[in-house]
Parts: structure tokens; sequence; C-alpha cells
């Protein structure tokens, strides 16, 4: 198997959970999701949903670049005898940070329900912080799945995730 090549598996079910999280779970989107979380969760306090909406795009599209920044630096010159041009470095940087914008699209989503008039400010905040424990549910949840566990298994994986995000959150809100 190749890097960036899904693993086969005989099983339908289990390839398509293997792409899902191979392909679409990074600690970049884990990490995004949590993150986005406690912007949105301290711009509740402080402003509406509309602001909160644009404060918290623009704070998460700068963790983004700050993380291809440090990729970036970290990645370009010599490695391991080889050279590795800027352009190259800049193009894996931005491939491997892509989980800080794509983390917070479905909390972003749901808070810009607000300024659209489809829910008001309140629901909106709350939709957008409970979907990113939603997020970190299922993808506890798959990480068993992935490896044929049982559904209770499962259940409780996605509980424990869920639970330790919520615990990280808080922990940064407290900090903040």
């Amino acid at each position: 198997m190749t890097a960036g090549t899904p693993h086969t598996d005989p099983s339908p079910g289990r390839s398509a959970l293997r792409l899902l999280r191979h392909e679409f779970v990074t600690p970049e989107a884990i990490y995004g999701t949590v993150l986005i979380t406690v912007i949105i969760a301290v711009q509740e306090e402080e402003s509406t949903a509309d602001v909160g909406l644009i404060v918290s795009a623009l704070t998460a599209f700068v963790f983004w670049l700050a993380h291809v920044f440090a990729h970036t630096v970290a990645r370009h010159g010599v490695k391991r005898g080889k050279e590795v041009p800027l352009a190259t470095a800049v193009r894996e940087a931005i491939f491997h940070s892509t989980g800080f914008l794509t983390g917070p699209l479905i909390p972003l989503l749901l808070l810009g329900l607000a300024p659209l008039g489809i829910l008001d400010d309140e629901s909106a905040y709350t939709a957008a912080e409970v979907s990113s424990l939603v997020i970190l549910f299922v993808l506890g949840a798959l990480a068993l799945a992935e490896r044929g566990r049982r559904w209770y298994a499962c259940l409780l994986g996605g509980l424990l995730t869920s639970g330790v995000g919520l615990l990280v959150i808080a922990l940064e809100l407290i900090l903040h």
C-alpha cells in the first residue's frame, strides 16, 4: 500500500470506514474541531452570531495559516540528505494542514444559520458547539468500528472521545 491510497478490504463497509478515517480524519481536523468550539464559546459571551461567525472563521483561518507556515519552515531545506524545495514544502504544508479548515466547517455552517435568520443567535451557538461534540463522538465510534468492535464498544468509544473533547474544551475555556 502506498501513502495516500486507502487500505483495501474485502468488506465494503469496513473499507468505507477506513477511507473516511484515513483520508478525512486527521489530528489537524480533530484539533480544528476542538479549537473552533473554544473560539465559538468565547464569541458567544462577547458577540452576536454574525460577528461570532466572522471572528471564529477568521481565527480558524489564522490558525491554519500558522500551521502552514510552521510546517513549511520545518519541512523546507535538506531532509534525510534530500533537498525539499520551498514550493514542495508549501504544497505539503497546505495538504497536511487542511484539517484546520475542514474540522471547523460544520460548526461554522451551523453558526451561520443565525445571520440567515434560520436560527436565533443562542440556538445557532448551541448547535455549533454541540455539533463539535457529535463530530468527536462519531470519530471515536468510527475508530472502534473500523477495528470490528461490537456496537456497544463503539458507543462507549464515541462517548469517551466526546467526553475527553469536552474536558479539553472546558480546560481551554477556563484558562482563557
